[in-house]
């Protein structure tokens, strides 16, 4: 899910450098609408309409009316309507555009693990479309500079490849999913690129039987404290095939974290904060119960802000439960925040039955006027999410950190931050 991430940027980058001059403000105004719009049958007359008000040149506004019909059939295919997503993805005229809405695609149903031999299709045919344009000059729009253009072609392939593979391997389809991966990743920094990558990249060099690769990559990650949870598991692993002793393999491996966990804790040191009381907290869990954080003095309190549709949020929550397990006496508080709508509570609650973890949530209340800023959010002054909040003893907040890149940097970053915590 995170190369979508790149797709959307590269998207947004590309329609806004080559955007036609609007004739009134309100044409973008009217785009962004229709991008919220949520049943596509309103979003497909909301998009002729537009068309017709604005008298929008199929040639002249071609990114604009690009990125109305891309975003209206991901959200036919959202509705399952597969007829219709297909109408208006054909119907995107470059083909930039079309293969990052295809991809995008690809990456919603892989999300959801629907229709994966069609999500397969259209990975294949997302690398299909992209090869036939990426080395034709007359792919490149006359008003899009050609450095510009080609960093959108290198930045394209790494998710067009990564996609494909993903879903190749998804489907067993190892040694083809490998060739594409490792065209993914060609001429990429590997410290550079997201663990999930690696992870896959590992997984599938070890599914080939290059262990040595693997290992030399994944002990690299695991010195800068950059590893998945299932990339250590395979690194244990290929160090013991080497070392014939899981014994010594543990060691050596442990020596590598202690000294990844003492540089964390000199570095996270200079971070504290100092005498910052932390708000009252008193809010309901999804099933009714009212929790306040009064309920955990004289404990080191972690408050874990996130949302169901929080991708960082989610793909944290293994590193969570894996500090949660080491640390029972620090009281871990998930704050689901951000939610909104009448039916959070029991969309946070649906997300938990079916995730199994977090195994409690409390929810967070909209506030102010416009409904917009969530009441223990904005208390604890909560600017995005995933956010952790570490409360010492005392009750005194003296971390804050927010995002996530890897399990390991996460695990070790609150290792640190509850291990000066308990020193306060």
């Amino acid at each position: 899910m995170k190369t979508i991430k790149i797709l959307l940027w590269c998207t947004f980058i590309y329609f806004s450098l080559n955007a036609s001059a609007q004739p009134k403000q309100t044409l973008q105004n009217r785009m962004e609408a229709l991008q919220k719009e949520k049943d596509p049958i309103k979003g497909e007359k909301s998009l002729y309409r537009i068309i017709k008000e604005f008298k929008l040149d199929p040639i002249k506004y071609a990114e604009e009316t690009d990125v109305m019909k891309g975003g209206l059939a991901l959200s036919f295919l959202e509705q399952g309507n597969v007829v219709k997503f297909e109408k208006y993805i054909r119907l995107i005229r470059n083909k930039f555009n079309q293969t990052s809405y295809l991809n995008m695609a690809v990456a919603n149903l892989s999300a959801k693990n629907l229709h994966m031999d069609y999500a397969l299709a259209l990975a294949e045919r997302t690398v299909n479309v992209y090869t036939s344009y990426k080395d034709d000059p007359k792919a490149r729009p006359s008003n899009f500079p050609i450095e510009d253009w080609n960093r959108f072609m290198r930045l394209a392939s790494y998710p067009y490849y990564e996609s494909y593979a993903l879903i190749l391997h998804n489907n067993g389809q190892d040694t083809k999913a490998l060739m594409f991966e490792e065209m993914a990743l060609k001429d990429q920094d590997l410290e550079q690129v997201l663990q999930s990558s690696l992870a896959l990249y590992t997984k599938l060099l070890i599914a080939d039987k290059q262990d040595d690769k693997a290992y030399k990559i994944l002990l690299k990650m695991a010195s800068l404290g950059k590893t998945s949870l299932d990339m250590n598991i395979n690194l244990k692993k290929l160090t013991v095939n080497k070392m014939g002793n899981e014994t010594q393999a543990v060691k050596f491996l442990d020596s590598i974290q202690r000294s990844i966990g003492t540089r964390y804790k000199s570095d996270i040191a200079k971070k504290m904060i100092v005498d910052r009381v932390a708000p009252k907290l008193s809010l309901l869990n999804v099933d009714g119960v009212q929790v306040g954080i009064d309920d955990f003095i004289g404990k080191v309190v972690v408050l874990d802000f996130w949302a169901t549709w929080c991708i960082p949020c989610i793909a944290s929550m293994r590193a969570m439960k894996e500090v949660q397990t080491r640390h029972p006496e620090v009281a871990f508080i998930f704050i689901a925040t951000q939610e909104t709508g009448k039916d959070s509570s029991p969309r946070v609650k649906n997300y938990l039955k079916n995730a199994g973890y977090p195994s409690n949530s409390l929810i967070d209340v909209q506030s102010g006027k416009d409904g917009e800023q969530f009441k223990v959010a904005a208390a604890y002054g909560i600017s995005a999410i995933p956010t952790k909040i570490i409360i010492d003893q005392k009750g005194k907040i003296r971390f804050s950190t927010s995002g996530y890149t890897s399990d390991t940097e996460l695990i070790n970053e609150l290792e640190a931050m509850i291990y000066l915590a308990k020193a306060q």
